[in-house]
């Protein structure tokens, strides 16, 4: 009887030893390769660089277009600015340009 009990003991050490390991490693694992682990982690990294420097690109072409309509404002209107503009969209050229014909 004695025997039975001392089997019994052990077999239940080893199994709580083995649902141990397990929860063990199966943590370890996603906390590694999981959606929010290590690897996870190193990616979004990586994409919020991408996306910073993509930003910091849009910023750049924002100001530039600011730049362009502060230019263009009433209280100081750039006479070249606006002459190249209107040649531009209407299609214009002055008697006395130069023009470069371009074959592709």
């Amino acid at each position: 009887m004695i025997v039975r009990t001392k089997w019994r003991m052990a077999a239940a050490q080893v199994t709580l030893w083995l649902v141990a390991g397990g929860a063990v490693a199966y943590f370890g694992q996603q906390a590694y390769v999981g959606d929010h682990g290590l690897v996870a982690s190193r990616s979004m990294e990586t994409e919020i660089a991408q996306l910073e420097s993509r930003l910091a690109a849009i910023k750049a072409e924002r100001a530039g277009i600011e730049h362009r309509i502060d230019l263009l404002s009433a209280e100081r209107l750039d006479p070249d600015l606006l002459d190249e503009q209107a040649r531009s969209d209407l299609g214009w050229v002055s008697p006395a340009d130069r023009v470069l014909l371009q074959s592709d």
